[in-house]
Order: structure tokens, then sequence, then C-alpha cells
């Protein structure tokens, strides 16, 4: 639910920025067909040039004109947008939970990282560095719901630390994509590693997490037939390595 709730903040925060454009287009051009309107109804109630000319220039018509293009393909633009954040959504939906396609692992890496931002009221940069070909054949609604786990673990993990970081490199080994996840807090405590993916296993302070997400997380990622693996980082921070399987052909 937790994990939900942020998808929900995330995408609410990206849906604002073309939908308040959109509305606010579309007061103006509400605004500029009143004028048009009354300017309209003058020539066409057959009022005297030099009145037209003067309403012409009261109502601001040309400046209008001039504004239109804009205010158009202005809207256009954010209708896009939206119509484009929407179908994200559907290509992650529940729908697909038991579907098999191949999946850019890179397309569901930064959906992920966009979204839990977007629901960071804190600074969290996200460096994101990925070699060519990262396809897997699955589920992206469940390989989103991991990845944004990682994220959002790594995220509650730097809390706390100065210019909180987190660095996902992606490159193909063999026949397999390897995600690393490697955030610059304070590491995950000795006794911490062998339970980190059980069930109802958490650090985090009441109210703040289930103990569930990483412990489904790993059903999910074994039933692609990949592993999901927890250590410490050389360098410091926790490091998160996700194996998948390349897809063939």
């Amino acid at each position: 639910m937790a994990s939900l709730g942020r998808l929900v903040a995330g995408v609410a925060h990206e849906l604002n920025n073309p939908i308040s454009f959109v509305y606010g287009n579309a007061i103006a051009l509400k605004r500029y067909s009143e004028r048009f309107g009354r300017y309209l109804a003058a020539i066409h109630g057959g009022a005297p040039p030099e009145k037209c000319a003067a309403l012409r220039d009261e109502l601001r018509i040309d400046r209008m004109l001039s504004d239109l293009p804009s205010l158009i393909d202005g809207t256009v633009e954010g209708a896009e947008r939206t119509r484009d954040i929407v179908d994200a959504l559907k290509r992650f939906s529940v729908k697909d939970r038991d579907e098999r396609q191949e999946c850019d692992l890179r397309e569901i890496i930064e959906r992920a990282v966009n979204w839990i931002q977007k629901g960071i009221a804190d600074q969290f940069s996200v460096r994101m560095l990925f070699d060519e070909g990262l396809y897997t054949t699955g589920s992206p609604g469940q390989l989103l719901q991991v990845v944004m786990n990682l994220v959002q673990n790594a995220a509650d993990a730097t809390e706390g630390v100065p210019e909180r970081s987190l660095e996902i490199s992606g490159r193909t080994e063999g026949q397999e994509a390897v995600i690393e996840f490697h955030d610059n807090g304070p590491g995950i405590p000795a006794s911490n590693l062998g339970k980190l993916f059980e069930p109802f296993f958490t650090t985090k302070a009441v109210g703040r997490g289930t103990g569930l997400g990483l412990a489904i997380s790993y059903g999910i990622v074994e039933r692609h037939g990949g592993t999901l693996t927890a250590e410490n980082h050389a360098k410091g921070g926790g490091l998160f390595c996700l194996r998948l399987p390349l897809a063939s052909g």
C-alpha cells in the first residue's frame, strides 16, 4: 500500500503539469472566444467601420489572433503529454501480470525513477548508466513494481545523508541483463543481510513499511528466471543486484 501511495503521488504530480497547462490555455481561449463573439456581432450587426475599428482595438483582436497558434499548439502538446502518461500507465497496469512480452528494462527503470522522485519531498538524485540491449521477457508491470521497490528502498536508506543519491547501472553479462542499484546510505547491517527478503522483515518505523516490498520483489524476479541479491558496496552504501535473462532473438 505504501508503494501504491507513492506511485499515485508521483503520477498525480506528473499529470498535474500538462493538465494545468491545458486548463490555463482553455481559460484563455474561452476569454478570447467571448471577445471574438462581441467583435463579430458588431460586424454582422452592421456597425459602422469606425466603430468596428475602435472595438477591434478595445478587444485587442490582433493580439489575440497572434496568440492563437501558440495557445492551440500548447493545448495539443499538453493533451498529448497527458495521453502519453496514461498510455504508460496502461502498459504497466495489473492487466499484464500474466502476460509475457519483451520488456525494455531501461524504459521501466526510467519510469520507476521518475515516479518515485515525484513523490519525494527532499532532494534525491539518481544517476543512470545503461549499456545497449537491456531487454528481457516478462511482465512490464511486475518488473516496474520491483524497480520501484528498489529505488524507494534506496531513497529510504539515504534519509538524513547529505546529498543523498543513487546510481543505477545496467549492463549485459553473457545471457543476462545485470542492473545494480548503489546508494550512498550507511549500508546494510551485517545482521540484516540474510533477512532482507524475508516477508514482514523491515527496519522502517511503524507505519512506514510493511516488510513485504523486497519479499514480493524477490518472488517476482524469481518467477522471471532471475535473481535479486543485496550486499554492501566496497565504497560504502548498499548495493542491490538484479539479474534477468536477456530476451531471446
